[in-house]
């Protein structure tokens, strides 16, 4: 419960425009905006907790696949330099659900990943 004129944060989060996920130092899942889990067809429920390559991993049916390589090196940088890492545009295929059919679907993205520090 939040104090009358106090912000709750975690809704202003969860509804920001932009697409964020929030990562631990050990790149478990502990928060994430509703615009993200409309563009990864993910739910909160089965998302928060997880690592994240547990949840996104590279398309198996695509050999060439550079997401996860590249993402972890990203955020490893954003670890070891505590700064942001704006990476180039980058195919990392996600996962639909069965209900839309399964499989992976082709995407691409320009994440930007910087570290909360304190």
């Amino acid at each position: 419960m939040v104090a009358a004129g106090v912000p709750d944060f975690q809704r202003l989060f969860e509804s920001a425009p932009a697409l964020y996920l929030v990562l631990n130092p050990d790149l478990r899942i502990v928060a994430v905006s509703d615009n993200y889990l409309r563009a990864t067809m993910t739910e909160r429920s089965a998302i928060v907790g997880r690592l994240l390559f547990d949840v996104y991993p590279d398309n198996p049916e695509d050999p060439a696949a550079t997401g996860v390589a590249n993402l972890r090196a990203s955020l490893e940088r954003v670890l070891s330099q505590r700064r942001s890492d704006s990476m180039a545009v980058q195919k990392y295929d996600i996962r639909r659900p069965e209900a839309e059919g399964g499989g992976f679907e082709e995407r691409y993205w320009r994440p930007i990943n910087s570290p909360v520090l304190n």
